[in-house]
This record gives C-alpha cells, structure tokens and sequence, in this order.
C-alpha cells in the first residue's frame, strides 16, 4: 500500500479514527495493511438466519430506520470506513423475498457494490435471513489478503494461506463495558469524545447513498450526502 493511501484513506476528510471501545484486534489489522500493496478488492459479508423476519421493530422499515444494511451492516461500514475512507460510488440491491406470505418491509438482505477512483472495488452482503452466520471483511492487494473477523484477523498469502495471525485474548475487557464506561466519563467531562455526532456522518452518508441506489437502481455518490 503507497505511504499516501495507507496513511489518509482515499479522502482525509472522510477516513475517521477507530471505533471507540472496539477489540485490538481491529486496530492491530491496520498493521497487516501495510504489508499487501496498494488495495484492488474488499468483501465483506454478515449473514445470519433469523427465524421470524417479521418479529418486532426490525421487521418495520419506519421503526428501524432501514433493514439489515442500517442494523447489521453499520459495524462492516465502521470497519471500511475506517481502513479505505468513503467509496467514490455505491450502487445497491435490496430485498424483502426471504419469507412469503409474511408482512415486513425493512430489507432482509443488501449487496452494496463498491467503487473508489484510485481502482479499489468491491461489495459488502449483510443478510438477516440467509445462513450460516459470518461475519468477515477481506481487503486483498498484489501481496495478500488481511481477513478481519470478530475476535481475529489473519494476513493472507496471494495463494490463500495463513502467513500471519492475529487472535482476540479472553482476558481483553468486554467492548460494551468499555463503550459503557467511556461514555459515562464523557458525560462527566473526565475524558473528552473521539467520536461525537461529526464522526459518523460519513456513515450516514454512506448508508444515504445505498438506500438512494436501491431506491432509483443508479449508483450514487456518497460525499454527495454529507451535511
């Protein structure tokens, strides 16, 4: 990867720090990075079966404030964002066809393709209806494949084969104890916020222009939806 993408992400404006309270292992992934060249593909995918589709607020569109991509998909964006910035273009699939016969209008499914200037493209699949469950974003470049999971990453050879892994340890804290706890110390001002409402508008923005693309079957330009 060049000095200047490893660095600043396609935009500095749109490449924000880590997630706040997130497992090193995430943060430890930047460091496999660098070692594979100049990016050209990233897939992710979070699929998991959900017996009851329908069930409660997430089966409801205007509940939920979007399906599966909004609920599921925001950790696989956070983690994109964080590692290659903002895509330049996004053009999106949505899909309520998991269960017939049942009444839910919040997508079960969405396939997100993705595309930057500098030639990295890519897609990322969230589905709460299709098994097994994974959940994994994989950024390949010339010289090999970093595989980020929950809890782990390993770096790839270009063949496929593990050269380098990176395990989450038992004894590391609870991330929601730590989101939890730093929040607190934010509302006492003992610590100060990494990561206010700005931070996450290029998320927005990202799930704006997908939903966008859904919705006309045209890509979109998420800087487009930045406030």
């Amino acid at each position: 990867m060049s000095d200047e993408h490893h660095e600043t992400g396609r935009r500095d404006r749109t490449r924000r720090p880590g997630p706040e309270g997130s497992p090193p292992v995430y943060a430890a992934a930047l460091h496999l990075l660098g070692q594979i060249g100049s990016p050209y593909l990233v897939e992710g995918r979070y699929t998991f079966h959900c017996p009851d589709l329908a069930a409660g607020w997430r089966g409801r569109a205007k509940l939920a404030g979007g399906g599966c991509l909004a609920d599921m998909g925001y950790h696989l964006i956070d983690l994109l964002l964080w590692y290659l910035g903002l895509p330049d273009r996004v053009l999106a699939d949505t899909s309520t066809a998991a269960v017939s016969g049942t009444e839910y209008d919040a997508e079960d499914t969405a396939l997100v393709h993705l595309a930057y200037d500098c030639g990295l493209y890519g897609s990322l699949l969230v589905s709460r209806s299709a098994g097994p469950k994974t959940e994994h974003l994989a950024i390949t470049g010339p010289h090999g494949t970093p595989l980020i999971e929950r809890g782990a990453a390993r770096l790839l050879d270009p063949a496929g084969q593990v050269v380098e892994p990176l395990l989450r340890e038992p004894a590391w804290p609870c991330s929601p104890a730590v989101q939890i706890d730093r929040f607190c110390r934010v509302l006492d001002r003992s610590c100060p916020n990494p990561s206010g409402p700005a931070e996450h508008l290029p998320h927005a923005a990202f799930l704006a222009a997908a939903y966008a693309s859904a919705a006309t079957t045209r890509p979109a330009d998420p800087t487009e939806f930045l406030a």
